[in-house]
Formats: C-alpha cells, sequence, structure tokens
C-alpha cells in the first residue's frame, strides 16, 4: 500500500480488527483507499489464500481496478462483465483470483455468491443497501464473510430508518428487530385511517381523510446512545474536521465504459477520421482544424448519436454584396453567387449515455447535495435534463439558448437552495457566474481551452465559498478523454496517437502549438 494521509491510518488502526465496520467519512476524503488499506492489513494478519469481494457502483468499478492495481498490485483481481457472469462465477469458484469486483445492479441476480465463503466484503456507497425489503439488500446480507466493511457518505439517504439495514447487514444479533430499533430511534406522528384524524403533529389537529393508516417522520431519538453503542465500528469525520489546510480545490476523476452502441459508433468515426489524416499526412495542421475533427469523437464518447445530412449555407464575406452576387470596390464581377453550399453529416446525440449514467449514480449516492454540472455539448445538458425531469430532480439548465432574465433567475434560485442541480454549457456557464451553494463541480467532459475550464472551475470557488470544491472528471475508457492534452500538437503524429494509432509516436513534450 501507498502512504495514507494521518485521518486514514486513524480510520484504518481503528477498525482494523473489528469483524465488521462502517466509514462514513464525507465525500472526497478517500474512502476507496481506507477499505483497501483495510483489506491489505488484515490479509496480513491472516495469510494465505483469500477472497475479497468488492461491490460498487457501476461507474466506480474501473476505478477500484485502477485503485488495486496502483496501490496493491501483488493481488490478482478481476472484474464482472455484465455479459458474461458465468465466466466471473467461474473464478470466484475456481478461486483463481484474489479479488473480485462486480456492481449493485447483479448482486440479485448472482444468488450463487451466498454459496462460497468470503474473506473480506467490501461494499461501496452501501447505501444502495438501505432499502430493508429490496432484493438487492437481501441477496447482499446473505453472502457470508469473516470481515465486512461498508463504505458510504450517507449511512442515511432520506429516512433514519434506513441506517438500520446498514447496522442489520454488520450486527444481526444486535439489530435484529426493525420495528425495535424504529420506535426508539425515529420520532414519527401516526396518522389513522379514519374520515377525520385526530393526528396532532405540532400541536395542529390533522382533520384530513385517510383511507390507510401511515407514520410521518419528524425526527430521530436516543442518537447519543446508538452512535456510542456502534462507536467501536463506526467513523466518520467532516472535510473540514481532518482536512484544515486541504487545498481550495482537488480533483477525482470517474472511469465509464461505453455503452456498446457508443463503442461501436465511436470505433467507426475514429477509423475513419484516421483514413481521413492518412490523405492528408504531408500538409501542415493548423491547431482548430485539430481541435474541430476531435470534437466529433468527443461527442460521441458522451452518448450515442444519429447523423442526419444537413445542408449548410455560408453567406459570403465579401464588403459588396447584393443578393444574388458579390462584386469589388471598382464593381467587377468576383463571383456569381452569394451563398456557399455544402452536404454535412449533423450529429444529434441521443441516449444511451454512458457518462450520464454516471452522473445519475453520483447524484443518487449524495442526496442531500447540489451539484453543479459541465459539458462543452448543449445537447449533453438537453439529455441530462431530460434525466433530471424523469427523476423528479429539480434542476435548472444554462445554454446559449438560455434567456438573460432566466439566466438570471436560474442562479438564484440555485444559491436559495431550490435548485439541486446547476447543469450548463462550459461557454455558456462557465464565466460570469457565482454558484457556491455547491462545492461539487462535475465535468461531462472538459473544453480545448485551460482558461475556459479554470473559469467554469471558478463558478463555485470564489468568494462566500466554505468548502473546499471537489472537481469530478468522468472519463470515457479507451477513448479521446483520457489522453487528450489541454493543448494541440501542430503534428498528425499527435492526433493518430490521440485516437489510439500504437504505431505512431509522440513527440518530446512541449512541441505544442
Amino acid at each position: 500500500m501507498g502512504k495514507l494521509l494521518p485521518f486514514q491510518e486513524v480510520c484504518v488502526n481503528k477498525l482494523v480488527d473489528q469483524p465488521f465496520c462502517i466509514v462514513a467519512d464525507d465525500m472526497g476524503l478517500g474512502k476507496t483507499i481506507e477499505g483497501m488499506a483495510l483489506d491489505a492489513e488484515r490479509r496480513k494478519k491472516h495469510p494465505g489464500a483469500k477472497k475479497t469481494l468488492v461491490i460498487a457502483p457501476k461507474s466506480v468499478v474501473p476505478v477500484w481496478v485502477e485503485h488495486f492495481a496502483e496501490w496493491q498490485p501483488h493481488l490478482k483481481v478481476t472484474s464482472l462483465d455484465p455479459k458474461d457472469r458465468g465466466s466471473f462465477l467461474a473464478q470466484v469458484k475456481a478461486g483463481s483470483h484474489d479479488v473480485y469486483i462486480m456492481h449493485w445492479d447483479v448482486v440479485r441476480l448472482l444468488p450463487e455468491l451466498a454459496t462460497y465463503p468470503w474473506f473480506h466484503i467490501l461494499a461501496d456507497e452501501a447505501h444502495r443497501a438501505a432499502n430493508r425489503e429490496a432484493q438487492v439488500t437481501m441477496r447482499s446480507k446473505k453472502i457470508k464473510r469473516q470481515y465486512l466493511t461498508l463504505l458510504t457518505g450517507t449511512p442515511c439517504t432520506t429516512r433514519p430508518e434506513q441506517f438500520w439495514s446498514l447496522l442489520n447487514w454488520c450486527d444481526k444479533k444486535r439489530f435484529s428487530s426493525y420495528n425495535r430499533f424504529f420506535d426508539h430511534h425515529v420520532i414519527y406522528v401516526q396518522h389513522q385511517k379514519s374520515d377525520f384524524c385526530m393526528a396532532n403533529p405540532n400541536g395542529v389537529l390533522c382533520g384530513k381523510e385517510h383511507k390507510n393508516a401511515f407514520k410521518v417522520i419528524i425526527g430521530v431519538a436516543h442518537e447519543n446512545e446508538l452512535l456510542g453503542e456502534i462507536a467501536p465500528y463506526y467513523i466518520r469525520r467532516l472535510k473540514e474536521e481532518v482536512l484544515p489546510d486541504l487545498p481550495e480545490k482537488y480533483y477525482s476523476r470517474i472511469t465509464v465504459e461505453l455503452d456498446p452502441q457508443q463503442r461501436r459508433v465511436y470505433n467507426e468515426m475514429r477509423d475513419e477520421m484516421l483514413a481521413w489524416i492518412g490523405e492528408h499526412e504531408d500538409e501542415p495542421l493548423p491547431a482548430p482544424m485539430a481541435i474541430a475533427k476531435l470534437v466529433r469523437l468527443q461527442q460521441l464518447a458522451m452518448a450515442y448519436a444519429q447523423f442526419t445530412p444537413t445542408l449548410v449555407r455560408k453567406k459570403h464575406e465579401h464588403e459588396n454584396t447584393d443578393e444574388q452576387k458579390c462584386y469589388n470596390d471598382d464593381g467587377d464581377l468576383i463571383c456569381d453567387k452569394v451563398w456557399d453550399e455544402k452536404v454535412v453529416n449533423k450529429v444529434t446525440l441521443i441516449e444511451p449515455s454512458s457518462k450520464l449514467d454516471a452522473v445519475m449514480e453520483i447524484l443518487r449516492d449524495n442526496p442531500d447535495k447540489q451539484f453543479v454540472v459541465f459539458s462543452q455539448s448543449k445537447q449533453i445538458i438537453n439529455l441530462l435534463a431530460r434525466r433530471l425531469e424523469n427523476k423528479g430532480i429539480e434542476h435548472g439548465i444554462l445554454t446559449g439558448d438560455t434567456s438573460q432574465e432566466a439566466r438570471g433567475t436560474i442562479v438564484k434560485e440555485f444559491q436559495a437552495g431550490r435548485l439541486r442541480v446547476f447543469a450548463g454549457t462550459i461557454s455558456a456557464g462557465g464565466v460570469g457566474l457565482t454558484l457556491t451553494a455547491a462545492s461539487t463541480v462535475i465535468f461531462i467532459d472538459r473544453a480545448w481551452s485551460p482558461a475556459h475550464n479554470h473559469q467554469a472551475e471558478d463558478r463555485c470557488h470564489r468568494i462566500g465559498q466554505k468548502n473546499a470544491v471537489h472537481i469530478i472528471d468522468i472519463i470515457a475508457r479507451d477513448t479521446i478523454d483520457a489522453g487528450r492534452l489541454q493543448r494541440i500538437e501542430s503534428s498528425w503524429n499527435f492526433i493518430k496517437r490521440l485516437l489510439g494509432d500504437k504505431d505512431a509516436k509522440i513527440k518530446p513534450e512541449g512541441a505544442y502549438v
């Protein structure tokens, strides 16, 4: 393992000998690293062949693979291919790896996992098992293990009794009864099935007709008693508590796999561009031309696309132009038409989108946080808006189509906390705004100009911001995302390398325009 930060060492030293534990540190404090460190230390205490199962959101499975490769390269790691669950189970049965990584969505589809003994279960974003009646929760709890580590920055997402599900997963003997936990730790008002409900919350008689009885939660009770009871295996720290000198901006990235439809169209466009480059390799390459060609691939890394042949007309820029022809200052005819016309393939981004899947997972896993989301593409922002609307998430979008009046209203509503998500294009929303209500900025993709990106980041990172600002980049694996630089080298060779041509060689660093 690499070197841990002091507060991470405190976490590991406290929990390493506990058979089960909950790491509830704030978002961005490195719970993944803490979980891996616990796994490493427990392996030292129990030498020999051991199997660890990691359950994580789909979008961060590649992150776990990369972290194990970096921090524990001696371990043999495999991850589940959703198209071939049988191969994953065969590897589990054979015990051919040390670490097995899968995502939450398939836990309910693999009941066989419960038939194998596991050394350690690492459950990332463990509040995915907060619904005690969900199949994924029940199946997860049936998996036998020697150690259990639950990682979650939000141990109860919307209702305090959801914490019981995680505690029950850890310690079934002490937290066996949901009803007993609910009655002792949850303050609620009972509404009756009645023509005239006599419930009296806050001294106000309900008086409504209810067809069914129900409870309305209004608070928690005996929380210090509960925290004292779970203190030996529970830890939670906030950023401001453990990192007083935290840099004002810190960065992380989430790597996603392209949806098969996206991958097909991306590879087709990549091969077409490589062929086009081959025809022009002896010609000089202006940076704007390189960016124009690469933006198309950047779009396809964000979402699937439709291509529509579209007639594009560009008016001549001569000073002396009438409706039909162009003339010079002497009245001589320059050309006999005012418009140049050509047919181009217009790109329309549509679903599916692996990057938007990742954005929605982040929102789902952090229900109490506000977020700012940026992209170069107006189309991807509009696709995100449709998803947010379908999920009932309050949001505002700001693109080049947004009126000045609406622009001010959206910012005001967001700053007041009435909008959970601000989503905008980097060009339209990345300058001139104050969005300090949020301390997390998600980039679906980046602009080709570093200055534009920094401007967008600083919508949250400015006077009035009380928290460190977390910048998250969503990267599509095996696309131009991962290797793209913020400046374009004036060389076809560089563009070919960026497109994935393994035979191309990069020039020495520094040869940029």
